[in-house]
């Protein structure tokens, strides 16, 4: 049996990680686009398709390519922000089973609708294409089956069922929406065919782990919701998808500033500060009249406050009125690769130890339970029954 481990890389969004782990009879492999990727551990397939660079990393994830179909039985797809840590071929035999495809389910959300707000919210890709798929799943009678998480799957290359799942899982990027989570379970429901669940979650797990994609791009631009409203009648209520703009930021020596009018009536304003992960932020200023602020997605370390991921969101709480001018202007800075690398280890170190605080709670609360079903159950308590109910009797 062949196993490929398979990652796509098309521009310059990632790199390619070093391999730790090298087994026999499991190759690495990288299609890209772009020339300039080189690596010793994977071998590189350059491919040339005059596609967008999106769609093209969609098709390779989802189709593969002949090469794969000609060498390999299993294939592994990994984002290329994973890295293995442990045995490829021990993933594979403990995850995929009996069945020709595998997939971790999603460490947050269980259906299509929430992974459709988050989508919105997080710009991933327009509203109007996300409800389009969702109109089109209300048309399909689709009855929500989960939501599985794509970032590392397993799949029998070669199976029939898996390349006819493939096949419309790849039709519904091109035609909806290049959010792949968003139709896998559809697809997987409309081909019957069987999945094997992986355990636990992508970002927290024994065999591989993640590091940050390698963002090019610019911040240009805040997105600022009003109000807390619900999207399609889930349990998602912290946005008004409806009620928003997107809104050029006015840049000029690291300072970030926006001035807008407030769109409708409310208590809070959500500003999307960041679309771009790891920067550092100060001398905020909001010229408004307003009760409070928070932020989201914020991290202190090393006496500077820090956006850690791509989705930096600062609230705003007061009596707003639709008309009302809201200005604010903040400091942004990308952080160093030295304060990079610093603020990894010291998150790591942190998770770490966090987990095994709750991990020791969890064991004293366990052991508290215990010996309070050892009292509950003992011949002393049982006899002192009577005497407890006449002094509470008493006590009144």
């Amino acid at each position: 049996m062949k196993i490929c481990v398979y990652t796509c890389i098309t521009g310059s969004y990632d790199n390619l990680p070093e391999i730790k782990i090298k087994e026999k009879g499991v190759d690495y492999i990288c299609f890209t686009n772009n020339k300039d990727i080189k690596s010793k551990d994977f071998k590189i397939i350059y491919i040339d398709d005059k596609i967008d660079n999106h769609i093209l990393g969609r098709k390779i994830k989802m189709l593969g390519h002949e090469y794969l179909e000609k060498n390999y039985d299993i294939c592994v797809w990994m984002d290329a922000s994973v890295t293995f840590d442990k045995s490829v071929k021990e993933f594979v035999k403990k995850y995929l089973k009996d069945n020709p495809i595998a997939f971790f389910k999603h460490y947050c959300r269980n259906n299509v609708y929430d992974e459709a707000v988050a989508c919105i919210r997080f710009r991933k890709d327009s509203k109007e294409k996300i409800l389009k798929i969702l109109d089109f799943l209300k048309k399909e009678k689709y009855d929500d089956n989960g939501l599985y998480e794509t970032t590392v799957y397993i799949k029998k290359i070669n199976d029939e069922k898996v390349k006819e799942t493939m096949k419309l899982w790849y039709y519904m990027i091109e035609n909806y929406t290049i959010r792949d989570q968003l139709s896998i379970n559809y697809c997987t429901k409309k081909t019957g065919i069987n999945v094997s669940i992986i355990d636990g979650i992508v970002w927290d797990n024994p065999y591989f782990h993640t590091v940050s994609h390698n963002y090019k791009k610019d911040l240009k631009k805040c997105r600022i919701y009003y109000g807390n409203h619900e999207l399609v009648g889930h349990n998602n209520n912290d946005f008004n998808i409806d009620l928003n703009e997107e809104i050029d930021y006015i840049i000029k020596d690291n300072i970030y500033s926006v001035k807008t009018k407030v769109l409708g009536d409310t208590n809070i304003i959500k500003v999307q500060i960041t679309d771009v992960p790891l920067l550092k932020h100060s001398d905020l200023l909001i010229k408004s009249n307003y009760k409070n602020i928070d932020f989201v997605n914020l991290i202190s370390y090393n006496n500077s406050d820090i956006f850690y991921n791509d989705f930096g969101v600062l609230n705003v709480y007061g009596n707003f009125k639709k008309g009302d001018s809201f200005e604010f202007s903040i400091r942004l800075e990308k952080l160093s690769e030295k304060e990079t690398i610093e603020l990894v280890n010291y998150s790591c170190y942190n998770t770490i130890h966090l987990v095994e605080d709750i991990h020791k709670i969890s064991r004293d609360n366990e052991l508290l339970r215990n010996d309070m079903l050892s009292v509950l159950n003992s011949k002393s308590w049982k006899i002192t029954k009577p005497l407890r109910f006449i002094t509470e009797k008493l006590k009144k």
